[in-house]
């Protein structure tokens, strides 16, 4: 991978940069000369959800058992446009002093994986099944539609934030089968994955409108009690569907009898569109709607607005069709 220089003012005529690994080669130099000696920096690669990677740096004392990750490809990008090397060193130095500042997650340091602390944590997201081919071959998941719910384990949770680790084929066996025995079924361990999930994530509906006007005004967004009964008369034209973090929130899909609630809410079917994985917006069927326009919609949203690692379908789906699916799902999940 090459890039040119398109910053007249550091290069009289065309000049081609080094690749990335040349780039980041000398990144590392200079963040090490900066530092002095007693550190260290190696480069990551992260596979993130719809195939996209993303490329950094650690940095840590040798004597640290925790290291920051410093994502570099958009200081690549501003490498490649012309950007000196030591003001990226610089920026680069910066976040990782303010975050070796802080004190590290002691979930972190001493992370726990046995058979019950995985239990405990266990929880479920739906990602595109297409655009994880390869992602899922190392992966136990459920595939549903041009879906897939796939596990994940909830580490450590804090107001600052969340850390979670995929949940891979060998975490799939330590839950199943110990030494040839039989612990849970695969039907007993989606269940309590979902049951965690409920539980720790919530589901969440707001109103478009009410999101809107709160997002405005700098608030937090309010829920509406679906539980309570049916909606108000002058109900919203569109929904939002997330969970009380907001990530990973079209998982709430999944959680047993939510849909059938929504529809007594609603007082009629809806369509839900995948607008992405952290969020899914529900229109109420009241009049009849082109499958093909709402499609038209979605991939028009996907292309320009969401983030390509965020993205969950290019498809509408109804609620009826998908509520007989998650019912399916619950009694005999298959598990690939």
């Amino acid at each position: 991978m090459s890039c040119t220089n398109k910053n007249p003012k550091n290069s009289t005529s065309t000049e081609e940069v080094p690749e990335y690994e040349v780039f980041l080669d000398r990144l590392s130099q200079g963040v090490l000369r900066e530092l002095g000696g007693g550190y260290e920096a190696r480069s990551i690669t992260n596979t993130r959800n719809n195939g996209i990677t993303r490329r950094g740096i650690l940095i840590r004392r040798i004597e640290d058992r925790v290291a920051p990750a410093i994502y570099l490809d958009s200081y690549y990008e501003d490498f490649c446009g012309g950007t000196q090397l030591s003001d990226i060193v610089r920026d680069v130095l910066y976040i990782y002093r303010g975050s070796a500042g802080k004190e590290a997650k002691p979930e972190l340091r001493e992370l726990n994986l046995s058979r019950e602390s995985i239990l405990a944590g266990l929880t479920v997201r739906i990602i595109s099944y297409d655009r994880n081919a390869d992602l899922l071959q190392e992966l136990p998941h459920i595939r549903f539609l041009n879906l897939a719910a796939v596990f994940q384990i909830v580490v450590y949770r804090t107001t600052e934030g969340m850390g979670t680790i995929r949940f891979t084929r060998e975490h799939y066996e330590t839950c199943l089968r110990h030494e040839g025995r039989e612990l849970m079924t695969p039907k007993e361990l989606f269940r309590l994955a979902l049951y965690n999930t409920e539980q720790q994530f919530p589901a969440k509906l707001s109103s478009m409108e009410s999101m809107l006007q709160s997002l405005a005004k700098g608030e937090k967004v309010p829920g509406l009690a679906y539980r309570s009964g049916r909606a108000k008369e002058e109900q919203s034209s569109l929904y939002v569907l997330t969970n009380s973090e907001g990530i990973n929130g079209a998982g709430c899909l999944l959680y047993p009898g939510l849909l059938k609630e929504l529809r007594e809410y609603f007082r009629t079917a809806f369509y839900i569109l995948p607008s992405s994985i952290h969020e899914v917006l529900l229109l109420p069927a009241k009049k009849p709607v082109e499958r093909e326009e709402l499609n038209d919609m979605i991939r028009e949203i996907n292309l320009t607005q969401v983030p390509q690692e965020e993205v969950l379908s290019d498809c509408a789906y109804h609620s009826d069709d998908l509520e007989k699916i998650v019912r399916a799902m619950l009694e005999l999940p298959e598990i690939s």
